[in-house]
């Protein structure tokens, strides 16, 4: 069933720069610049709806609770630092 999914999802949205997950390293070093707060935003948030991480932390693992945890973390810094609700 993953796979399937997982094929759904890359033919829907392509397997272009804009569209890839992200390793956790890469999350790391995010650029995080507000000029292009926008796009980059709705790529984390994309990411985030892909990943579809449990709200209770207790049930990830600790990689998956650590980029959860990135993740959320980058996303406020833009809502916070430039204002994008």
């Amino acid at each position: 069933m993953k796979k399937i999914l997982i094929l759904v999802s890359l033919l829907l949205f392509g397997c272009d720069s804009h569209s890839r997950i992200l390793s956790y390293e890469e999350l790391v070093n995010y650029p995080s610049h507000c000029s292009k707060a926008k796009e980059q935003l709705a790529e984390l948030r994309f990411i985030q709806r892909i990943k579809n991480f449990s709200q209770d932390p207790d049930s990830l693992n600790e990689a998956d609770r650590a980029y959860n945890s990135r993740l959320k973390s980058t996303i406020w810094w833009y809502t916070w630092k430039c204002g994008i609700e």
